[in-house]
């Protein structure tokens, strides 16, 4: 399953294992990166419930989802 997110919104996500709910992530969304310990991962933040469902399933813990803006770049 390829979630698209042609906006540039993203969702935060804090869990424990970290590495676990990564490998878990990357094979729900198109762009998965670590920041800061967290998962920064593109996808409509619709999306919230669907993803931090499977995490939990899967048995990670997740301790905070939160939508994030785009990030503006200077031209």
């Amino acid at each position: 399953m390829m979630l698209e997110n042609a906006t540039g919104e993203g969702l935060l996500v804090r869990a424990e294992p970290l590495q676990w709910a990564e490998e878990i992530s990357q094979r729900m969304v198109d762009v998965v990166r670590v920041e800061d310990g967290a998962l920064l991962l593109q996808v409509d933040p619709e999306w919230a419930g669907a993803i931090n469902t499977v995490l939990v399933k899967k048995g990670v813990r997740v301790n905070e989802l939160s939508a994030r803006q785009p990030e503006r770049t200077a031209a």
